[in-house]
């Protein structure tokens, strides 16, 4: 049985991008490697808040995958959360976007964000007969108290995660955020 371990990083840039566009969906992809009989995933990069058009996700994903080869990692699912409260199920084009992830990666999965509690995502895996189901027993987060997302997000005005989108519209900012993860840090 695969197990799925969300580093810091990840779980905090994930939670903040979700927290800044609560009323929009975003979405972002995951990167890691695998460990053993399961996947690490150290880093989440915010792509967009709002369906995202197949050509732009098509330059993202070259963009981070680019990023993650570089890094001895690969793209290993994606990330959405849902702009209505207490919406955690996979949209047609979030579902179109997991498989195509899941057809480069086998073991990919979806982390869906429920924006009552941001620190703790919802996994969900591919089954061949039932489609994207929930399998939360088998994922671990590093921060399982959620500390520095929650400090981070007490900080609203301090910290910006910046997504492929708007990386497009102004390029002098850096769609990877180093700044960001170093700053949640100190608000612990």
């Amino acid at each position: 049985m695969a197990m799925y371990q969300v580093n810091e990083d990840a779980q905090v840039l994930m939670g903040l991008h979700a927290a800044q566009y609560p009323h929009l969906p975003v979405m972002g992809l995951l990167v890691g490697r695998d460990m053993g009989e399961g996947i690490e995933v150290t880093k989440a990069f915010p792509v967009a808040h709002q369906a995202p058009t197949a050509p732009f996700l098509e330059f993202a994903s070259i963009c981070i995958d680019t990023y993650a080869t570089q890094n001895k990692l690969k793209i290993v699912g994606i990330y959405v959360a849902n702009s209505h409260v207490d919406d955690i199920a996979l949209g047609p084009v979030h579902t179109r976007i997991a498989n195509t992830v899941e057809a480069q990666s086998s073991r990919a999965c979806v982390l869906v964000l429920d924006n009552h509690k941001l620190s703790t995502p919802h996994l969900l895996l591919k089954d061949v007969k039932k489609g994207w189901i929930e399998m939360d027993k088998r994922i671990a987060f590093d921060d399982d108290q959620g500390k520095v997302l929650l400090g981070a997000i007490a900080q609203p005005n301090s910290l910006r995660v910046v997504d492929f989108d708007e990386h497009l519209e102004q390029p002098s900012k850096d769609w990877r955020n180093p700044q960001v993860l170093s700053l949640a840090r100190l608000q612990v």
